[in-house]
């Protein structure tokens, strides 16, 4: 399995190494990044697809675990940053707040 970015958040874009494999985004996010604690992968996909671009991405989530695909690299890893970027701005504004 070749990884091709890991993310502070908790989430690794990783190409599969099965024929016709696309790219995964998978993991678990870690509450001191996200600021909330989610009580599944289902709450933390739900989320996401809220907050965040899900274009060209589809989603497979586990009970226990995040799972998400895109078609390139380029795309995977975009959806992490973009991911990341939502949540330190959600603690940029709450350390404002303090």
């Amino acid at each position: 399995m070749q990884i091709a970015y890991t993310s502070p958040i908790g989430l690794e874009v990783s190409k599969g190494d099965w024929e016709g494999a696309e790219w995964t985004i998978t993991g678990n996010a870690r509450k001191e990044r996200t600021i909330k604690e989610f009580d599944s992968a289902y709450e933390f996909e739900e989320f996401i697809q809220e907050k965040i671009n899900c274009k060209a991405i589809v989603f497979d989530s586990e009970y226990c675990q995040f799972f998400a695909y895109a078609k390139t690299k380029a795309r995977a890893v975009k959806f992490a940053k973009d991911i990341e970027k939502y949540f330190d701005k959600v603690r940029e504004t709450m350390n404002k707040l303090l």
